[in-house]
């Protein structure tokens, strides 16, 4: 925390007192973001830049440094490097590829529209 306002000001006793490197969110958000993109590589650049911004509104809330969003991308990135020499990982994202090709091919539709958000992203 850099001492100054962030979006969260109720948490700012807190997180005035926690480590902030390196962010945790971020590493969160772009494993996810990684693997997502993997399991459906057509929306890959739609996921991968909602896992970035993700992590940049860390930065933009003031509850990080960008040098705190940058290493939890690393670190998420290696997380996700790990979990490909797993075969139980391995398995399941196959899985999740077949569920995801299924859907489809039964023409569902996602349930959510996220128009609001990429209004947001895209400002």
């Amino acid at each position: 925390m850099n001492k100054q306002t962030s979006c969260t000001p109720d948490w700012e006793k807190e997180l005035i007192k926690d480590g902030s490197y390196p962010s945790g969110h971020t590493a969160i958000g772009w494993t996810w973001a990684l693997i997502l993109a993997e399991i459906d590589p057509d929306r890959a650049d739609a996921v991968l830049s909602r896992g970035y911004a993700f992590g940049q509104s860390r930065v933009i809330c003031g509850v990080h440094w960008q040098s705190d969003v940058t290493a939890g991308r690393v670190i998420g990135a290696a997380v996700v490097a790990k979990l490909h020499s797993d075969p139980v990982f391995r398995a399941q994202l196959d899985a999740a590829k077949k569920e995801l090709a299924a859907a489809r091919a039964q023409g569902l539709q996602p349930s959510m529209d996220c128009k609001a958000e990429a209004a947001a992203l895209a400002f």
